[in-house]
């Protein structure tokens, strides 16, 4: 069985032969509409009957005569001016289109180019793909797409570094709806006219400077600079391939867009042929330009790794000094605790020594030395653990405000081996060496808690005391 789609690309193809056919396609707001106009013959009259017939849910068709009245295609009068509109509405993401004429308006219209993620043309017999799209065959009436349908905007590149002084030669705001994907060698006639807009609108994209003064007009800024005019695009056409590749270079590679974009203008400009218009000039000079540009951005990049050493140089400087500060900070903790232990020794020797001649009435003040012993020790240890996590969390805000501004031009994993790892090493080994610490330090503080608790009760008397009250707390169970 024949589909509704079918039946209307064979009636569109029927009423190409009529003298005064005219056909407009275009998307209005949500409603996409196509509208024809003939005189018709009995044949495109049984064709589009057909057609109403079958009262295709998604498509809304009216036929009108001479008269301006709705009528069926069969009530037609052959030889007669009728009129055609069919509307349905758009899916988001995705555009369906009847004629040639309707793609050629979609590619005219730059504002909507990247309002769509997936394109079905009821003419195309072969797909292919873009950056920014993908384009099929139109089979069903309500296609089911591939992935995700919503489109990536992104802002305008090209009129940033273009001068425009034209409201009607400009050139695109996105340039991936005109870079392939796919294989270029197709015949169907969907990419032969996409084709040669893309060589129009990319060859703008080359330029510095665009204006109108009689004609289309391009500035290469370059020495000399050049006035050139722009010409046919058709011209460009067997250069298709380099033009690809020039605008990927200048455009999707890696970043200095703007660099690259003087590189290769100043390179046209500098050997241009002066009885050539642009769109003829660049089959002769692209491929040239192109490869001297690149050289030029190389001995640029070589140029610019002397300050890119240096700044790798002050990046291992800056983080080895971080290390030592955090291994400094091991050190300061560990050199405190045996102060801490050597006080806390010298007190118990001292008090024990002493034993023979102490008197009833210095027990009171051993405890209390004992005592505040452990409270100096307390204090003075959280200080000190206090004061390293603040130095350490400061040094940690610091890194990844560089990791942004000062050393972006290094990727995640480079970034990872020469900067994080080394810290975070010196880390691990400072966080080892405050757990030991801490737990050191809590022995003696229990230790100095013990023994001045005992100055007013022996340790058996303490024991007996703790074990009858947690019995007495048993004995209701």
């Amino acid at each position: 069985m024949i589909s509704i789609l079918e039946k209307i690309g064979k009636a569109i193809c029927h009423s190409r032969h009529l003298s005064d056919l005219v056909i407009t396609e275009d998307q209005q707001v949500s409603i996409h509409k196509l509208f024809i106009s003939a005189t018709m013959d009995s044949e495109s009259l049984d064709l589009w009957g057909e057609i109403v017939d079958l009262h295709a849910e998604d498509l809304k068709i009216v036929f009108i005569d001479e008269s301006r009245d709705v009528i069926h295609p069969r009530e037609g009068v052959p030889g007669q001016k009728h009129y055609i509109t069919i509307t349905y509405n758009e899916i988001p993401g995705i555009l369906r289109l009847f004629t040639l004429e309707g793609w050629r308006t979609f590619l005219l219209q730059d504002s909507k180019l990247c309002r769509y993620k997936h394109i079905y043309g009821l003419f195309i017999t072969e797909g292919f793909q873009t950056i920014s799209w993908y384009v099929h065959p139109w089979k069903e009436i309500q296609p089911v797409s591939v992935g995700d349908a919503t489109a990536i905007t992104k802002p305008s590149v090209t009129k940033s570094i273009i001068k425009c002084y034209s409201t009607t030669f400009l050139p695109p705001d996105a340039i991936a709806p005109w870079i392939l994907e796919t294989c270029s060698e197709k015949t169907d006639e969907a990419i032969k006219i996409w084709k040669l807009l893309g060589c129009r609108e990319l060859l703008k994209c080359f330029a510095n400077e665009l204006f109108f003064a009689d004609e289309m007009m391009v500035g290469l800024a370059g020495k000399p600079p050049r006035k050139i005019a722009f010409g046919d695009e058709t011209a460009a056409l067997p250069a298709f391939d380099i033009i690809q590749e020039s605008a990927k270079w200048i455009f999707l590679e890696g970043n200095e867009t703007e660099l690259k974009h003087t590189f290769l203008s100043s390179e046209l400009a500098r050997e241009w042929p002066s009885d050539l218009n642009f769109c003829e000039g660049v089959m002769l000079r692209l491929s040239s330009a192109l490869e001297s540009a690149r050289l030029m951005y190389k001995a640029h990049i070589r140029t610019g790794g002397k300050d890119t050493m240096k700044s790798l140089g002050d990046l291992r400087k800056t983080l080895a000094e971080d290390t030592q500060k955090i291994i400094q900070q091991s050190r300061d903790l560990s050199s405190t605790l045996w102060k801490d232990m050597a006080l806390v020794i010298s007190v118990l020797v001292i008090r024990y020594s002493l034993d023979a001649v102490k008197s009833v009435g210095l027990q009171n003040i051993y405890a209390l030395v004992f005592f505040a012993i452990a409270v100096y020790i307390v204090i003075s240890y959280g200080m000190s653990v206090y004061i390293n996590r603040k130095t350490i969390s400061l040094l940690e805000r610091v890194r990844t405000t560089w990791r942004t501004k000062l050393y972006g031009f290094l990727d995640e994993q480079d970034y990872q081996e020469l900067a994080r790892q080394p810290v975070k090493d010196a880390m691990e080994s400072y966080c080892r060496v405050e757990r030991m610490t801490s737990t050191v330090v809590i022995l003696l503080v229990i230790i100095l808690l013990i023994t001045a608790c005992s100055e007013f009760w022996s340790i058996s008397t303490f024991y007996r005391s703790v074990h009858a009250w947690f019995s007495e707390l048993a004995s209701p169970l």
